[in-house]
This record gives structure tokens, C-alpha cells and sequence, in this order.
């Protein structure tokens, strides 16, 4: 009879000695989930499940496990064929997956022209912060959202209640020393004037302030510093009724003399204000969105909110926090202290691109690669009536670009990125109830199947974007299945 183990340190003794096996059996380049760790434990000794889910977060603490930020299906247990977190043996057992060199703190490096040397172990480093904090988010969650951002001027965080959306600005704000500032968005709003502000029809020399304007001003009179409001429960009323101004003049962003500049904002001010108004007036009177102002709203999907139509789809990128791991649990500890202005840096690099010209000539390969395969899922869902335009697939574009010119690849794999990509920009616009779509969604989700399945002999960006699309297979089977059972299906939620 195999004798139980309960000892957390004979547990990860045992893990370590199962990696080991592994290592010598499939070879440095392994991927594998967590449950395929317990295959390899010595034919004797047998631990309680219960046990389990803490070790490879201990390991990977160690240097014995890496994620790379891919998902994968668990391969034994009861939990067969579900959605898990993939691995690769880290650089206790394999030297060259070390990670890159330590993340230098100074902002000098950035401003020195070198802002993408070192964001992988940027990440993994602020990660840890906000763990010893208590605040659980995975490396590539963290890059995921670093991206977005990097991407867009808009980020929405979707999902349950109590996974953290609110929190994860404000942390990155934190350990950025970026301004924040939270805005709770009320169900009455029903045009701009509350956010942007408006003049009183009975006193047309008066200003009243909105809730944003203290963002905007914040960023322009600092532009070399990341600001973020924060429209936290975005919609409680309907986004475009008080944000469409926002997203065209979000959308009109272009190079001006070298610098990002746009439309101006719609903000109402007073033709002549009156002296305790002029000086604010003065300052907001034709003022460009800030280049270095980013939005991230907050938004439950349930019977109390509204959803989101395609335009505030189409501009954002929209992250879902749906499936908490209820059995991780902070181990971390991090000087949190430190501090990370790099990472916020690079965010809002005046020099990034911001459209995909820009960047096509370092990526032209890379751009006709996921063109076509975007052309793909576009003749899989056009007979539904589900389409996606140019808008989407520039920041799917542009997304990948910046995630191989900062050099990601250590916390976030390929496959990885492009998963993200997919779940955030093209999945949530599909939605409906006609037998054409379950046919579109059972061809999705071959097209995810064969996406995922090993290739022998690929290379260049075959290769750098092999592996398994889970998040999106997994999305795709709960909408087929939702289909099924109710006869209609949806994004949000499933």
C-alpha cells in the first residue's frame, strides 16, 4: 500500500524529484500541466489531493517551475481534460530558462532609450509586490493587462464580483508611482457633462468640474508620468450615452510634430468665465487627450448593468475575470517598497507606435501571418453575421508587436499572446441564437483545435506562436454549450 505524504517539505521533495524524471524523459523544451508532476511520483507514495494545488506555486517560488503563461488541459484525475495552467521546468533544472537579468528601478534606463530591457523581470518582480500584498494575479495576467494598456486608451476589466478588478489599477498605479484616480460611475448618467464637465444654464460664466478632469489635468501638466482613472462600475448606465465622445476623440489619436496629440476634448466651457473659473478654463480650453492618460473601467455583467455595444468594444480591450483559483493563496514575500516606473514608462512611450503602419516594418511577417489567420475565423463567423473590421485586427496587431519588441516571450509565450488576443477582441462579439452559429462555433472551435496541435518542423512564426489556444477553446466549448441549453449564447458570463 502506498504510504500517504502530508509533509509540505517532503511534498515538494517528491515534486522536484518527479520534474527531474520528467526533465529526462521529454527534454528540456517540455510543457506540461500541473497534474502531469503526480505521474512521476515513485510508485510508493501517494499525496491527498488536497495537498496539491499549493506545490507548484512553491516550486515555481524556487526556480523549479516557470509558467509560460499558456493554458493547457489537465491530463489525469478527475479534472481530465480541463482548462490548467501550463508549465516548463524553470532554471533550477534548466539554466537557460533563467529569465532576463534583474529589472534595474532607475527610470534613467527608459529615458536612455532602452525602455524594453528588462519588462519580463519587470513583471515577474511587481507581480511579487502585489502578491506580498495579498493581491493575486499571475505573471501573465499582469503582462496581459501591461499590454492592453500599452495598446489602447481604454481597458475594461469584466467579470464576478470580488476577483479584483478594481484592485489591479490601483496596484499598478501603486508600485508605478503613477497618479490614480477612482471615478464611480452612477446609474443616472446619461450624457458627457458629469464626467467631462458642463456650464449651468442659469450661470453662463461658471464651470462645473466633471469627475475626469482631474485625470486629464494631472496628465498633461505631467507628461512624462502614467495617469489612470479608474470608471469603476462603468456600466451601471449605458457607456455610450456618457463615454462616445471619449472614444472618437480616442480615436483620432495621430503623430503630430513627432508627438501623439488628437481631436480635442468635448469639454463645455464658458465663453467667458468668470475670474474664480478663468484660470482652470484657460488650461482646459482646447485640450488634446494626453498621451499618457489611460481609462480602465470596472463592469459586472449581470441583470443590474447594461452591456456593451460595438463601438466601446471595438476601441477597448476587454479582460474578463471570471475563473479565480479559490485554492491559491498569497505565499510571497517582495520588498514593497519597490518601485517600478519603468513598466509605466514604457507604457506611454512617446515614441511607441500608435497605429500599424508604424510598426510594419519591424513586423511585416508577423502582421501577414495573423492577418490570415484572423481572415480564417472571419469566414468561419461571416455566415452568422458576425464580422470584425480593420480597428480590431490593428490592435491585435499592434498588441503582438509590442509583446515581441518588449520582449515577452519569458513570461508570456506566443501562443499565449495571441490567445489573449483572441479572447479579448474577437470572441466577445459573438453572440446570438441560430443554428448557423452553433455550426460557426463548432468550426471555431476545430480551427482552435488544429491551432493548438504539435507541428514538427515549423519555424519562424509558426514556430514562435505554437501551442495550445486554451482560453479561447474554452470560452468557445462554454458558448457551444450555453447554445445548447438555452438556445441562445453569449460572451459574458460563460
Amino acid at each position: 500500500m502506498a504510504a500517504s505524504i502530508t509533509d509540505k517539505e517532503q511534498i515538494d521533495d517528491l515534486a522536484i524529484q518527479a520534474l527531474e524524471a520528467m526533465l529526462e524523459m521529454h527534454g528540456p523544451d517540455h510543457r506540461f500541466p500541473t497534474d502531469a508532476i503526480w505521474q512521476f511520483i515513485p510508485g510508493d507514495f501517494e499525496i491527498p489531493s488536497t495537498r496539491k494545488p499549493p506545490v507548484p506555486r512553491r516550486l515555481v517560488k524556487r526556480g523549479y517551475l516557470q509558467e509560460t503563461g499558456a493554458k493547457t488541459r489537465a491530463q489525469s484525475g478527475p479534472r481530465a481534460g480541463s482548462t490548467t495552467t501550463e508549465y516548463r521546468f524553470g532554471e533550477q533544472l534548466v539554466p537557460e530558462n533563467k529569465t532576463s537579468a534583474p529589472f534595474s528601478e532607475s527610470p534613467s534606463a527608459s529615458q536612455a532609450g532602452a525602455p524594453t530591457a528588462n519588462l519580463s523581470e519587470a513583471i515577474f518582480s511587481i507581480q511579487k509586490s502585489m502578491e506580498a500584498e495579498g493581491y493575486l494575479i499571475s505573471p501573465a495576467e499582469l503582462a496581459n493587462f501591461f499590454l492592453a494598456m500599452t495598446v489602447s486608451p481604454l481597458v475594461i476589466l469584466s467579470g464576478i464580483s470580488g476577483t479584483g478588478k478594481s484592485l489591479l489599477p490601483r496596484k499598478f498605479a501603486k508600485f508605478t508611482s503613477s497618479n490614480f484616480q477612482s471615478i464611480p460611475v452612477q446609474p443616472q448618467w446619461a450624457d458627457n457633462s458629469d464626467l467631462f464637465g458642463y456650464v449651468p444654464a442659469l450661470a453662463n460664466d461658471t464651470f462645473i468640474k466633471g469627475k475626469i478632469v482631474d485625470s486629464i489635468l494631472d496628465a498633461k501638466r505631467h507628461p512624462d508620468s502614467l495617469s489612470i482613472a479608474l470608471l469603476d462600475e462603468m456600466n451601471l448606465a449605458p457607456v455610450e450615452y456618457y463615454f462616445s465622445d471619449f472614444l472618437s476623440v480616442a480615436e483620432s489619436r495621430e503623430r503630430k510634430s513627432g508627438q501623439i496629440g488628437s481631436d480635442p476634448l468635448p469639454i463645455d466651457l464658458p465663453s467667458e468665465p468668470s475670474e474664480a473659473h478663468s484660470s482652470l478654463c484657460e488650461e482646459l480650453r482646447g485640450v488634446e487627450l494626453p498621451h499618457n492618460l489611460r481609462v480602465v473601467g470596472t463592469a459586472n455583467m449581470d441583470e443590474t448593468t447594461h452591456s456593451f455595444s460595438p463601438k466601446v468594444l471595438d476601441r477597448a480591450f476587454t479582460i474578463e475575470f471570471d475563473d479565480p483559483d479559490l485554492t491559491a493563496f498569497a505565499i510571497g514575500e517582495s520588498d514593497t517598497n519597490a518601485n517600478f516606473e519603468g513598466l509605466a514608462q514604457a507604457v506611454i512611450d512617446p515614441d511607441n507606435a500608435i497605429s500599424v503602419m508604424e510598426a510594419q516594418s519591424k513586423n511585416q511577417d508577423l502582421f501577414e501571418h495573423v492577418a490570415a489567420w484572423l481572415s480564417e475565423i472571419q469566414d468561419i463567423l461571416a455566415p452568422t453575421g458576425i464580422k470584425f473590421g480593420y480597428r480590431t485586427r490593428d490592435s491585435i496587431l499592434l498588441y503582438l508587436h509590442f509583446w515581441r519588441e518588449f520582449g515577452l516571450s519569458d513570461v508570456l509565450s506566443g501562443s499565449a499572446a495571441l490567445d489573449f488576443c483572441l479572447l479579448q477582441k474577437v470572441l466577445p462579439k459573438v453572440s446570438g441564437n441560430s443554428d448557423a452559429l452553433e455550426f460557426a462555433l463548432n468550426q471555431l472551435s476545430d480551427w482552435l483545435d488544429a491551432r493548438s496541435e504539435p507541428s514538427l518542423g515549423v519555424d519562424g512564426i509558426d514556430a514562435e506562436f505554437a501551442g495550445a489556444l486554451e482560453r479561447s477553446r474554452e470560452k468557445v466549448s462554454r458558448m457551444s454549450s450555453l447554445l445548447d441549453l438555452d438556445g441562445v449564447t453569449r460572451f459574458w458570463g460563460v
